[in-house]
């Protein structure tokens, strides 16, 4: 697996933006800090804090850093926090050329520095992708050269520090020769390794061999995936270290989230709770190492430390340890307990919540208990009270069947810490059970002091059938002011709650593509928008309330808009040599997906300027905001997020506004201890707990008859009538145009496959276990092989269907080694060159074939479940079979199983439509 970033690699920005000067020129040498104990983080520089806001469409958990719109003032301000969190510089990833001399990010590493002068705070060099070795050394000797002596620069025994990502990718006499040149150059270089190797095992050999053209060594990612012991690897490479006289810098790393919202790729690996962490913390040698390192400070695919939406004990986690590892004694005299909990679970599936308390002054001992509440706030589950040590890095875990609490969508853990003289309740996130497949992937992690209960009310209406209003009412009682407050749906951020979009109707943009444009409107008001790398001031990239430029634009640097509008607002968008285009915001919201010339335009599900508004500072309100919203689906989640001045945080109700009252439908689910956490195929490290306890109830999977809410049904539906919008979802997939075709007497248009290469959907997109997969087809005469029809890669339990020569249906139900292979053969054959319906469904007790909407085949099989990576092709994708050939049309995936002729069966035709279903 490789866990990093392929694509990202054609990113070639240069921030050449003017940068207004924050101190006298540099005249001090550089910091060393040898034998110095200081502890480091990876930096990845295409993620800076100028870029918070334009991160919100690939990632359910973003950044929280609000942005000034200046470079050089948020990179203060970034090392500040990190500074704050116990870290004292960043290694920053900077990606050498494989063709030319130039490295991507140096021109960022030396404005780093730039904004760093005045401070403490270290800036140094990691080496990512292998080049030519003359490559390597020139850009080495002109980025040391040019700020190799600055004083935020590291140096070791007066060496310029400099880690590497790619050491393994270059042998040893590369290395040598690398060093050799760069002394004549007049660089002596202090050259920290990187030696974890992933799926291989070390040896001390290699480790050997590896580590002598190095000054040191770490390990970036180290969790056990080559299926030996943490603590045998770590013992390993340290004591080789030690043998060779090269000092040791342990890692401490959380787990690796992958990109399934930005599309790169599926990849998980665990994060346990906060047990991942801390078992790497576990391997340091207290009093023998001097550096530590922490993976990640801003990579969102791998886990980020800075304060993120769905992770905001961060913070705190990385001060503790930090602290711990500095000999530095805590001084809070408060307990400081935080929680950990995945943030949607699938029901079944054995809900595990776990507590860290961080070392603080608090007489003991640290009591915690709670209770979870449903969607009418009653106790679904009771959290007996568990007792921690106020000195220690203590954990403990509730664990809580979801079987019979599957009937409320979401828990809401209400938590009580309390320490002799001090007491604290809250209302924390809520867990959503989701039904078919985990989209937001996240470990929430919060500290329980920093949420509290604040008065507030959300009432979310449709106004018409393609406007929904929320309003909003808030008191801050005792807290703080408030800072911000930010309406959420589908857990992603669509809107502002404040005076200046009070009244307004809102809609955002996401826009892509290396092209000069000019957007103006005729009604409408821009009320915000950003440009990936570019700040405020950039003459390239601007905005007044009609209009919005952008010139000199890059594919890899997108921009996001947050408009007011109506829905009958035109926009013209002009381009040097193109004929206007012009739209209103009712079509634009309805197509969705636009391109214009080399420009694509999206409208866009969240806000993409949601840190760049400015800070509120008041103390109550009563606002009404709407969202132009075409889709108004039955699984909408709706709630505000608030801030306060003093960094405290509070939620309101959520909210399902279009769901039918009181409905609940019968559904049997899986009841397991498996999770997102259980080691399995190229996750985690074989054998490896995901659990504290020692005796886990359900480690067999079986069967338990439930009850399930409509809401909680993740589903999605394609009508390829010339596009890839997703009309029960948020999944749209772009598909070219040349795939689609129309028929005589058919209305619309469909998906034509020639067998040269399938659609691939949305990642993590397709139902684990419980699942109705339904659509048109219309194969082609005259196959030879078994074609696979819907397919995907990857290892979670699910089905795969695939047809015949003959035109029998094939469906196939596996998962990891741990699950059964069931299959299932229809008894029909489907004709060629002729429509018909296939529905195939599953409800974990037995696969089902309806052909035509009668039941044609079913066969009972086995419970089973597992986790892994999971990617799905429409016209291909299991294992070696055939390609499909044929038509695809009016394709509905679902969570759950339904009959055909189930009135609960998700559909794509919202209640205040009167539009007939195509035949």
């Amino acid at each position: 697996m490789t866990e990093r970033k392929n694509n990202i690699r054609r990113i070639l920005p240069i921030l050449a933006a003017s940068f207004i000067p924050l101190c006298a020129p540099v005249t001090s040498s550089a910091e060393d800090v040898a034998d110095k104990t200081r502890v480091w983080a990876h930096y990845t520089p295409w993620h800076t804090p100028l870029n918070s806001s334009i991160t919100v469409p690939n990632y359910y958990n973003y950044p929280l850093f609000r942005s000034t719109g200046d470079n050089r003032a948020d990179w203060a301000e970034e090392f500040r926090q990190a500074k704050a969190q116990g870290i004292d510089g960043f290694l920053v990833d900077v990606v050498f050329s494989k063709t030319r001399d130039f490295t991507s990010y140096s021109d960022t590493l030396h404005e780093m520095l730039k904004a760093a002068e005045g401070s403490d705070f270290l800036v140094a060099l990691c080496l990512d992708v292998k080049t030519t070795v003359a490559r390597q050394v020139n850009e080495l000797d002109r980025m040391l050269r040019l700020f190799g002596d600055h004083p935020n620069y590291p140096r070791h025994h007066n060496k310029p520090v400099v880690a590497t990502y790619t050491w393994s990718q270059w042998t040893p006499d590369e290395w040598q020769t690398i060093r050799t040149r760069l002394h004549d150059k007049g660089h002596d270089i202090y050259l920290v390794a990187h030696v974890a190797r992933s799926y291989q095992k070390q040896t001390r050999e290699w480790l050997a061999t590896q580590l002598a053209n190095a000054d040191a060594a770490y390990a970036f990612g180290f969790r056990g995936l080559d299926g030996m012991p943490r603590d045998y690897t770590a013992g390993l490479i340290a004591t080789v270290a030690d043998e060779v006289g090269k000092p040791w810098m342990p890692a401490m790393v959380h787990g690796y989230y992958g990109a399934w919202l930005n599309g790169r790729n599926d990849f998980y690996q665990p994060h346990q709770g906060f047990d991942q962490l801390h078992k790497t913390f576990e391997l340091v040698r207290q009093g023998r190492d001097h550096w530590l390192h922490f993976t990640t400070w801003n990579d969102h695919d791998e886990t980020s430390l800075l304060p993120m939406l769905f992770t905001t004990a961060n913070p705190l986690l990385t001060k503790a340890y930090a602290d711990n590892f500095k000999g530095i004694a805590p001084t809070s005299p408060l307990p400081e307990v935080c929680l950990a909990w995945h943030r949607e679970v699938i029901p079944g599936t054995l809900l595990r919540i776990e507590a860290i308390n961080l070392p603080s002054l608090a007489r003991g001992p640290v009591s915690v208990k709670g209770r979870l509440l449903d969607r009418d706030g009653e106790t679904a589950a009771v959290l007996n009270t568990q007792d921690l040590n106020p000195s220690e890095f203590d954990r403990t875990e509730w664990l809580v069947p979801t079987s019979r609490l599957a009937r409320s969508p979401f828990l809401v853990p209400e938590i009580t810490i309390s320490s002799p003289g001090f007491e604290h309740t809250t209302g924390l996130p809520p867990i959503l059970l989701v039904n078919g497949w985990q989209q937001n992937a996240v470990t929430v992690k919060v500290p329980v002091r920093q949420y509290l209960n604040l008065q507030n009310t959300l009432t979310i209406r449709a106004t018409s059938p393609e406007t929904i209003e929320a309003s909003v009412t808030f008191e801050a009682g005792v807290a703080g002011g408030i800072a911000s407050a930010t309406l959420f749906r589908n857990d992603r951020p669509v809107a502002p709650i404040s005076p200046s979009t009070h009244g307004k109707t809102l809609m955002s943009l996401y826009l892509k593509g290396a092209q000069d444009y000019t957007i103006t409107t005729d009604t409408g008001e821009f009320l915000n928008a950003v440009r990936k790398f570019s700040e405020k001031t950039s003459p390239d990239f601007s905005i007044a309330p009609g209009s919005l430029a952008s010139r000199r634009a890059q594919a890899w640097a997108p921009s996001g808009v947050l408009c007011a509008v109506r829905p009958d607002t035109q926009f013209t968008f002009t381009s040097p040599g193109k004929e206007p285009l012009r739209m209103t915001a009712r079509e634009l919201a309805t197509k969705e997906l636009l391109h214009y010339g080399n420009l694509q335009v999206e409208f866009f599900p969240a806000d993409p300027t949601i840190q760049n508004h400015a800070p509120l500072n008041i103390r109550k309100g009563n606002y009404t905001v709407s969202l132009l919203s075409p889709a108004q689906r039955v699984s909408d989640m709706f709630y505000v997020r608030y801030e306060t001045t003093d960094g405290r945080v509070a939620l309101s109700d959520i909210i399902y506004p279009f769901a039918p009252k009181n409905r609940l439908l019968p559904a049997t689910v899986v009841e397991t201890s498996i999770n997102l956490e259980t080691s399995s195929g190229a996750s985690g490290m074989k054998g490896e707990s995901e659990y504290l306890s020692k005796d886990i109830p359900f480690r067999t999977p079986s069967i338990v008859p439930t009850q399930i809410p409509p809401e909680s049904i993740r589903s999605g539906h394609w009508n390829f009538d010339g596009h890839g919008r997703d009309a029960l979802g948020d999944m749209p997939v772009t598909i070219p145009t040349s795939r689609f075709s129309e028929q005589a007497g058919r209305p619309g248009k469909f998906l034509d496959l020639d067998g040269s290469q399938p659609v691939r959907m949305r990642l993590r997109t397709w139902p684990i276990g419980n699942a109705t997969v339904d659509f048109m087809l219309n194969p082609d005469p005259g196959p030879v092989a078994v074609q696979s029809i819907i397919g995907r890669r990857g290892w979670s339990d699910a089905v795969n269907i695939n047809l015949f020569p003959d035109g029998r249906v094939e469906v196939i139900r596996d998962g990891n080694e741990t699950v059964p292979v069931e299959k299932l053969v229809s008894k029909t054959s489907l004709p060629f060159g002729q429509w018909s319906r296939l529905r195939v469904t599953n409800d974990s007790t037995c696969l089902r074939i309806y052909i035509n909407d009668r039941l044609d085949a079913e066969a009972p099989i086995r419970p089973a479940r597992s986790y892994g990576n999971s990617t799905w092709f429409v016209g291909g994708g299991y294992k070696d079979y055939a390609n499909y050939r044929g038509k695809i049309d009016d394709l509905t995936v679902s969570g759950a199983a339904f009959a055909p002729g189930n009135p609960a069966f998700p559909s794509d035709i919202p209640e205040h439509a009167s539009l007939p279903r195509r035949p």
